[in-house]
């Protein structure tokens, strides 16, 4: 296999570094824990109890889970835990768009940065789905990273039957979810600039 497949050749062609690869690990297993707690989330949420049943939440994919939670936002009265979700919502769509970008997309190098690109468009291919791309700067993934860290970690707490919401609505949790939105809707944009940073 090592003669063949040429794994470090192909990696350091890529810009696909240690400390790139690390970053790009630790945002897909993030987003891994943010799905599997957001279905739980949920149900601690709705007060379900999903024991025996199969839950509304079964077989969904990020984007409908996504949707459920901001529906149970609307229902909400205007407030902190309302603001916090909803915020939490937004967020957790365009660090979904990057992940998407990460794992669905093309891998190349350009500059000796690497990058992803999903659903390119090959002469007059129409396809369902909008072009997306990630540049993977060391910086831009750190950023990333940190990110979904901070949606986890809200996740995580809010899926706990013994924490109400409002209690984790903190100044200091609500100031880190609002630079995570702002940083992930940056990078998940299309238009995106690479060369234009403002963190």
């Amino acid at each position: 296999m090592i003669e063949y497949g040429h794994a470090d050749l192909v990696q350091d062609r890529l810009g696909l570094n240690l400390v790139v690869g690390q970053k790009v690990a630790a945002i897909i297993t993030f987003s891994a824990a943010i799905e599997h707690h957001l279905e739980r989330a949920l149900w601690t949420l709705r007060q379900m109890n999903p024991a025996g049943t199969r839950p509304d939440t079964d077989n969904k994919n990020i984007t409908d889970l996504i949707g459920m939670l901001e529906h149970f936002a609307a229902g909400l009265e205007a407030g902190d835990v309302r603001n916090m979700i909803e915020t939490w919502c937004k967020a957790a769509r365009s660090g979904f768009v990057i992940r998407n970008n990460i794992v669905h997309g093309t891998p190349g190098c350009i500059d000796g940065v690497l990058l992803y690109m999903r659903n390119g468009r090959w002469g007059d291919i129409i396809r369902k789905r909008e072009f997306g791309d990630f540049w993977a700067h060391e910086d831009t993934l750190d950023l990333v990273r940190q990110a979904m860290a901070v949606l986890m970690r809200i996740i995580l707490q809010l899926t706990k039957e013994d924490v109400a919401p409002a209690k984790v609505a903190t100044p200091e949790a609500m100031k880190a979810l609002r630079t995570a939105r702002s940083v992930l809707g940056e990078f998940a944009d299309q238009y995106y600039n690479p060369s234009y940073e403002k963190y």
